[in-house]
Parts: structure tokens; C-alpha cells; sequence
């Protein structure tokens, strides 16, 4: 009886032990999951701005990204690969290839993707 005690304090002891450092991660939880980004880069430390280019699918009837352009794009990251991914709320999502940054400022082609159902996108660059 004592070892059951013992091992059922201590498995709270743990439990909460866990729970208290998630708290301590800066509130992640499910609504805020996903729904911010930060720059972890050595090569362009203030972020980029997005900007999508659609076109007209017929044969889906919406409109679907094409490409994405990458603006504020730092010098110091030119020669670095970059690649962009864009996300659906259910969780589907769709990579480019990656390529060489070549500016400040570059577009990439997505394979096709429907503009409403963009829920986030990611820009990586590095090599």
C-alpha cells in the first residue's frame, strides 16, 4: 500500500513538474499555436514580406498562388538557398524547391495552391 502511495505522489510530483514548464515557455497554447513566427536567421535578422501571385484555375473554379514574391531580403543572404512553404488550415502544405537567394527581392514559383485556403506560409533561407 505504501508503494502505491508513494509511486501515485510521485507521479503528480512529475506531472506537475512537466505542466509548470510548459507555463513557463511564454503561454504556447492551442490558439496561439502557429499563429506568429520568428526570425531565426544569421543572414537577414529583421524579417521578409510576403506577396502572392495568382491566377484563374479554371478546371478547380478558384484561384490559385502561382508564386511567391520575397521582399527585404538581406544582402548578406545572397548565394544562400531560400525555399517557401505554404500551409492549409488542415494541415496540408506545399514546398518549393529550393534556389539561390539572387537579391533583395525574389519570386518563386509554387506549385499550384488555392489562395483562400493559405492559413500561414514559411520562408527559409540558409545553406
Amino acid at each position: 500500500m505504501k508503494r502505491t502511495l508513494f509511486a501515485g505522489i510521485a507521479g503528480l510530483a512529475v506531472a506537475g513538474g512537466v505542466f509548470a514548464s510548459a507555463a513557463s515557455l511564454g503561454g504556447v497554447d492551442s490558439k496561439a499555436l502557429g499563429s506568429s513566427a520568428t526570425v531565426v536567421a544569421s543572414c537577414d535578422t529583421d524579417g521578409v514580406a510576403l506577396d502572392y501571385s495568382t491566377g484563374w484555375d479554371a478546371r478547380s473554379g478558384t484561384y490559385q498562388v502561382k508564386a511567391v514574391k520575397i521582399d527585404g531580403i538581406a544582402d548578406t543572404c545572397k548565394g544562400q538557398a531560400i525555399e517557401v512553404s505554404l500551409k492549409k488550415a488542415d494541415g496540408t502544405s506545399v514546398t518549393t524547391e529550393r534556389t539561390p537567394v539572387t537579391g533583395t527581392s525574389q519570386s518563386i514559383a509554387v506549385p499550384a495552391f488555392p489562395g483562400e485556403s493559405v492559413e500561414s506560409a514559411a520562408v527559409l533561407i540558409g545553406n
